[in-house]
């Protein structure tokens, strides 16, 4: 038996026995559920694909205008990260057959508890009254945050010089609304970063005018079909819920309002609303950072630091034009409703780039997409064209099928051609370069067996036709993961999850006179279980333990890495007053075996954290509600580790096996 064939049959009996025990986790495993925590669980059970403060700056905007519950069309439910296709389709059947929703209580009965729960803030059941007459005035709101960042042990790029910057970090974020207007202002420095007014983003919007649906001068965010062509709003991918981990659940057209620096248009676009035509145009110059110092873009610099003299130099150093149009035509008879359409643009860097053979920096692209509803079974796709560098097409197709209620399945094939090329697509995908090589097959299912109950799991087989540049063969793996929640009582749940998956990278095995490069597999087995208890209405705890082991597959013998980590949460509100803290114990082998959890920190901020190594860490937040529209918040973080004397490495290393940093944040509502 040759090598090949051997690890095939290897990894196909890996492929049975892992969906075998997603398959088993549904019959013998004990129920568990997490206790809802919002935006908290949606990063904690599943993957993080994009910039999640544009994510919070979206529910924000629901927030301040709720969706209504008992109008919204399909596409305007899908913004709520939550609901799945199946839930959309329960909540539209139930207005059409027995009226409009009234209560949450009567919104838990369609989709759930917990959803209801989640979604509450951000729906209204009132319907829409009639437009302000012009002799009454429109009311001007807005808010305002502030938030400062420093560590307790200086990195050694401030003391030595390399970065002229301060050891502070700055935010602020205005935002003002007056009726269907929108003025949107955030400034950000990063730790070390020179310039005090490093990055500033202006946006200045329209909605619901006559004809015009949305209208943005300044820096904007576009969404068409899934994200081949353009996605600049995909938060999430692979999680717990199916429907909204594959497809795209952002408006087409969006002001941009976040820090960060990378990942949006500057110019002008608008949406038309032409009745069952729906019109996009959009144009756009932006300065981006970029890898240029040969005469070609070998890459783009999305960090968005501008601390030593080489990052300064990357800084707007590439204007990025970009013009296009696209139309989406809506239709509904009978039971079948849907849209379909298509889009083009075309973008010129000036320079040559060298993902279009650096000979080329302008290129166009085309998309068709459709996305259609017959009773509950849904289907949705997305095909884009990219003129160079070879002129090939990427494509995903999808079924959505609400098997029972509240129990949703979904289908996806996607082939994403190796010479296909958008620097502006958000696909789903397991690697999701730039929507391009990479085929898969993800299958999907989640429900609610009951009021204390619900279950949820998905198998993703992928290949990359072209591993890599050393490697340039296809390479194919599979990534499977069980979730299941219980809630025994109204002040108790439980969340289990258990992912495997097997993966390939490229590697050098031999020396660097002696080249060997391979496929090394990486197979990773992991498991979670959290337990959430009210308390009393003033103190929530929360407690996790997760294991993890990854085997990587070397050719002169496998070598494993285990990693665990507990921590113990608990949460205090008394009036005004609110306390988080967090102790954390971690122990792993290697940085493969990182162990990745989901943060608190300042209101509306988020925080990602991997822990590598051996050590215990530590964070408390204090919050202070001043008054109703204004809010004070602190935290202090810390990580004692055991087994370094150093934190970090080059210009960022801090000379301290203990690295901290305090957070200080002001939120006002006006």
């Amino acid at each position: 038996m040759n090598l090949v064939s051997h690890v095939r049959k290897r990894r196909v009996a890996r492929a049975i026995m892992a969906f075998s025990v997603v398959s088993a986790c549904f019959s013998i495993l004990p129920p568990s559920a997490a206790a809802g925590d919002g935006i908290g669980d949606l990063l904690d059970r599943g993957q993080i694909s994009g910039d999640l403060e544009q994510l919070q700056e979206r529910l924000d905007a629901l927030r301040a205008r709720k969706i209504r519950i008992n109008e919204a069309e399909p596409d305007a439910l899908r913004e709520l990260p939550w609901l799945n296709s199946g839930d959309i389709s329960s909540i539209v059947e139930a207005r059409r057959s027995r009226g409009a929703i009234v209560s949450l209580r009567q919104l838990e009965d369609i989709v759930g508890k917990e959803k209801t729960a989640q979604i509450a803030p951000f729906i209204t059941f009132a319907r829409r009254t009639r437009l302000p007459s012009p002799e009454e005035k429109e009311p001007l709101t807005g808010s305002f945050s502030s938030r400062v960042l420093w560590d307790t042990t200086p990195r050694d790029g401030l003391s030595d010089g390399r970065y002229p910057g301060d050891n502070f970090k700055l935010y602020n974020r205005i935002q003002l609304d007056y009726g269907n207007f929108q003025a949107s202002l955030v400034h950000d420095k990063d730790i070390g970063e020179p310039d005090v007014a490093d990055f500033v983003s202006l946006s200045l919007s329209a909605s619901d005018l006559g004809i015009v649906q949305q209208a943005v001068l300044g820096n904007y965010k576009l969404n068409f079909g899934q994200g081949l062509l353009v996605g600049q709003s995909r938060f999430m991918s692979k999680g717990s819920e199916p429907s909204n981990s594959v497809r795209i659940g952002s408006k087409r057209l969006s002001p941009f309002a976040s820090s960060s620096e990378y990942g949006f248009f500057q110019g002008a676009a608008a949406t038309l609303d032409l009745k069952s035509l729906e019109v996009t145009a959009f144009w756009s110059s932006n300065l981006v950072d970029a890898r240029n110092s040969t005469g070609t873009i070998t890459s783009f610099d999305e960090a968005g630091y501008h601390r030593t003299m080489t990052e300064r130099k990357r800084k707007d150093n590439v204007t990025e034009t970009v013009y296009g149009a696209g139309l989406l035509y809506r239709f509904a008879s009978g039971a079948v409703s849907g849209k379909a359409g298509g889009t083009w643009l075309r973008y010129d860097y000036g320079e040559p780039l060298k993902a279009l053979g650096s000979v080329d920096g302008a290129s166009s692209l085309g998309g068709l997409e459709c996305d259609l509803l017959i009773g509950r079974l849904g289907f949705f796709g997305e095909a884009a064209w990219s003129e160079k560098p070879q002129g090939r097409v990427s494509w995903i197709a999808g079924l959505d099928y609400q098997v029972l209620p509240k129990v949703n399945l979904l289908f996806a094939v996607r082939d994403y051609d190796p010479g296909y090329y958008s620097p502006f697509a958000g696909a789903f995908a397991e690697r999701g370069d730039n929507a391009s090589n990479e085929k898969g097959c993800y299958i999907g299912i989640e429900g609610v067996a009951s009021r204390r109950v619900s279950m949820g799991a998905y198998f993703d087989w992928f290949r990359f036709p072209v591993l890599d540049d050393h490697t340039s063969y296809a390479s194919d793996g599979f990534d499977t993961r069980a979730f299941v929640d219980y809630r025994p009582s109204d002040a108790v749940a439980w969340s289990f999850q258990y992912q495997h998956r097997y993966k390939e990278e490229q590697k050098n095995q031999g020396s660097s006179s002696r080249p060997v490069w391979t496929a090394l597999p990486h197979i990773t087995d992991r498991c979670r279980l959290d337990c959430d208890i009210d308390v009393s209405r003033r103190l929530h705890l929360r407690t996790r333990g997760e294991v993890k082991k990854v085997v990587k597959e070397y050719l002169a013998g496998d070598e494993t890495y285990y990693g665990w980590l507990v921590y113990q949460q608990a949460n205090l509100k008394a009036g005004r007053f609110g306390l988080k803290g967090r102790f954390t114990l971690f122990h792993t082998d290697d940085y493969d075996a990182a162990i990745y959890t989901y943060e608190d920190d300042l209101p509306l901020v988020f925080n990602s954290t991997a822990f590598s190594g051996r050590g215990k860490a530590l964070f408390l937040v204090a919050s202070w509600d001043v008054s109703r529209n204004m809010k004070l918040a602190g935290k202090f973080e810390t990580t004692w580790y055991d087994d370094r004397d150093v934190y970090s490495s080059g210009d960022d290393e801090r000379d301290t096996s203990a690295p901290g940093s305090f957070h200080l944040g002001c939120s006002l509502r006006f």
